[in-house]
């Protein structure tokens, strides 16, 4: 164990001059469009060079470069950012070349048919699980979950399932900018995300939505965790029916993610 923490603090440190000082400028550049992609809500500059822990002056260069490619635009009245209609020529190249949109859902769409519960499947961008796809409920349910919109990579089982099949180093880097730093915190998340990998699923209760249960398997391209697919339900229809929705989920994954 000693020699683990030694391991561990050593590639903290790594981590951090990574994330401080070794970033090229053009992940930077991309670091502060998906950054304004994922917020519900327009950014001002003060609060992006905030959150991204970025000097202003930069912040300020990167903010006019993604202007001038339409990729973000300014509201003047507001002062704030949001993506840029060059965003929308991003959606129409995905939607017609990537075999995600066309390839995802049928196999979501069997999942919610085997449960009857809603179904997704979940990508890791960043710091951040992105939902790709997702088929509702026929019962009503309020979940966070939909097309586009994302969620902590700390939080909720389709988070962490990705989460736990990450590299330990990248592993850090998320906890790290999640403020996630003292030694018992690791430890704690460390092990749960240990114990996840033994099982091959993750569960979770009211991580995200009060009330709501999400059981999600990971989803691998050769032996890397490409995303997550998960099926959501109130927490007392997940648990009445919890071994027959982990095999549910457990199938699906393995028929994920489709290829050209």
């Amino acid at each position: 164990m000693v020699f683990y923490w030694l391991k561990v603090i050593i590639i903290q440190k790594e981590e951090a001059n990574i994330v401080t000082n070794s970033l090229s400028a053009n992940e930077k550049l991309l670091q502060v469009l998906i950054h304004i992609a994922a917020s519900p809500f327009p950014l001002q500059a003060q609060q992006l060079s905030v959150e991204m822990n970025m000097p202003i002056s930069s912040l300020y260069r990167y903010l006019a470069l993604l202007r001038d490619w339409n990729l973000i635009e300014e509201n003047h009245g507001h002062n704030t950012y949001s993506a840029g209609p060059a965003a929308l020529q991003l959606q129409r190249n995905f939607q017609i070349n990537s075999p995600l949109p066309d390839g995802v859902r049928p196999i979501l769409k069997r999942l919610q048919q085997q449960t009857g519960e809603m179904s997704a499947y979940m990508v890791p961008v960043g710091f951040n699980a992105l939902c790709v796809d997702s088929i509702d409920s026929p019962y009503a349910l309020r979940c966070s979950y939909e097309k586009g919109q994302s969620q902590p990579l700390i939080r909720g089982a389709s988070a962490k399932v990705i989460l736990a099949y990450l590299p330990l180093s990248r592993q850090l880097r998320i906890l790290n900018h999640y403020e996630i730093t003292e030694k018992e915190q690791l430890d704690a998340w460390l092990t749960e995300l240990d114990l996840i990998k033994q099982d091959g699923f993750a569960i979770s209760t009211s991580e995200i939505d009060q009330g709501v249960s999400g059981v999600s398997a990971p989803v691998f391209i050769g032996n890397k965790v490409a995303g997550a697919v998960s099926v959501m339900a109130p927490a007392e229809r997940i648990n009445s029916r919890k071994n027959k929705i982990v095999m549910c989920v457990l199938q699906a994954a393995r028929a994920l993610p489709p290829q050209h």
